[in-house]
C-alpha cells in the first residue's frame, strides 16, 4: 500500500518544527490495489511447458471485490480463498490464476511472515505444495530481488519483510514459477521451483475495493 511517512524535526526550542514528508510503497498486503502493477513484467517473460507455455500473466482487477463471497476469509480488507479446500482439487498455475482472475483475484503473494502465517492456518487447508503468485525473472536467479509478480507488485520491498529464499533458480521460461509446503518448517519460507504446467495447491488473494 502506499503510505505518508512524516517526522518532525525539532530545530532548536524557539524554532518550531520543519515537517518532513514522504511516499514509499510497502507493496500490498492490505486492502485496495494499492501497491499493484506498479512493476510490469519483462516482455520475455513467458513460460515454456504444457498449458503456460507462451504465456504470463497480464490481468489486472478492476472490480474489487466489496466483501468477501461465500467460503472466502477476510483479513485487513484482503479475502482469501483456498481452491483445493473447496473441493476444487489442485492445478497448473495458468489454471490456477485465470480462475483467481475471474474472481477479481491473483494467486496469493504473502507480503510479509505475519500475512502468511495467517493465511496457512486460516485459508490453506492441504498439508502440500501452493503455488506463490511470483512469476519469472530476466534470468536463472536466486536473488530474490529479481524476481517478478502476478500482481505487478515490487518484490523488491516485499522482500523486506517476507525474507524468503529460492533454493533454486528462477528463470524467464523453464523454471518461472514456485511453491512453498503448508506447515513444512524447510519450505515454508524457502520456494521450491517449477516449470508451472504441475499441479499443486492454489489460495486466491482479492482486495476488497
Amino acid at each position: 500500500m502506499i503510505f505518508i511517512a512524516c517526522f518532525a524535526l525539532i530545530v532548536g526550542l524557539a524554532s518550531g518544527a520543519t515537517v518532513i514528508c514522504s511516499d514509499y510503497q510497502a507493496g500490498g498486503g492490505g486492502g485496495g490495489l494499492d501497491g499493484y502493477y506498479v512493476r510490469p513484467l519483462p516482455g520475455n517473460c513467458r513460460g515454456r511447458h504444457g498449458s503456460i507455455q507462451n504465456w504470463k500473466p497480464t490481468f489486472k482487477i478492476t472490480r474489487p471485490m466489496g466483501g468477501c463471497k461465500g467460503g472466502w476469509k477476510e483479513r485487513n480488507g484482503v479475502c482469501y480463498f483456498d481452491r483445493r479446500g473447496n473441493g476444487q482439487g489442485e492445478h497448473p498455475y495458468r489454471v490456477g490464476e485465470e480462475f483467481c482472475n475471474q474472481n477479481q483475484a491473483h494467486i496469493f503473494i504473502p507480503n510479509d511472515r505475519e500475512e502468511y502465517l495467517w493465511v496457512e492456518q486460516n485459508v490453506m487447508t492441504h498439508n502440500g505444495w501452493y503455488w506463490m503468485g511470483f512469476f519469472c525473472a530476466r534470468s536463472g536467479t536466486r536473488d530474490f530481488n529479481q524476481i517478478y509478480a502476478n500482481t505487478r507488485e515490487d518484490t523488491r520491498v516485499i522482500h523486506k519483510k517476507l525474507r524468503a529464499e529460492l533454493a533454486h533458480p528462477i528463470d524467464e521460461h523453464n523454471t518461472p514459477c514456485m511453491t512453498t509446503h503448508r506447515n513444512n518448517n524447510s519450505w515454508r519460507w524457502r520456494y521450491h521451483h517449477r516449470h508451472g504446467h504441475e499441479s499443486h495447491c492454489v489460495v486466491c488473494e482479492a482486495p476488497m475495493g
